[in-house]
């Protein structure tokens, strides 16, 4: 009958355990390495995305003016003059 040596066995499982082990942590390093080198990458492609939000200058705009109310005015005054209407006071 052959002799098994467990020590032998035993020494050689924890010698491959932790090859694997760092094997797994250098994949895992790579991995989230790329992940947040993307991340990084979305984030400054939003921020591109979003920089004419931000520098907007309505000065700078070269169109030329009208004269009279604004838009806004108007659609005031306009929704003012719907509900405000009287029936009753054009009765003669």
């Amino acid at each position: 009958m052959k002799t098994i040596d467990t020590n032998k066995i035993i020494g050689q499982a924890k010698k491959m355990r932790a090859e694997e082990i760092r094997r797994i942590e250098g994949l895992a390093a790579k991995r989230l390495g790329l992940y947040f080198r993307l991340l990084a990458g979305s984030a400054a492609d939003a921020g591109n995305s979003l920089q004419p939000l931000f520098s907007w200058n309505p000065q700078d705009a070269k169109s030329p003016r009208r004269s009279g109310p604004s838009l806004l005015t108007r659609a005031s005054l306009a929704l003012r003059s719907l509900f405000s209407w009287n029936p009753q006071a054009h009765h003669s």
